[in-house]
């Protein structure tokens, strides 16, 4: 196997670095198989709060 294209490396794609601390964003940490799915739930979520407030308010 070569070295860029090995299993190590993609383990780390998400990783960043902030004042010296290495760590992930976060992406490995979801619930759900896809970003889309993740952000499409949240957004009907917060819609779904957002009537409700409007119309109890």
């Amino acid at each position: 196997m070569s070295e860029e294209n090995s299993p190590q490396d993609s383990q780390d794609i998400d990783l960043q670095e902030e004042a010296g601390a290495t760590f992930h964003r976060g992406s490995a940490l979801s619930l759900f198989k896809s970003d889309r799915l993740e952000d499409s739930l949240a957004l009907l979520f917060a819609l779904a709060v957002a009537l409700f407030v409007y119309l109890m308010y």
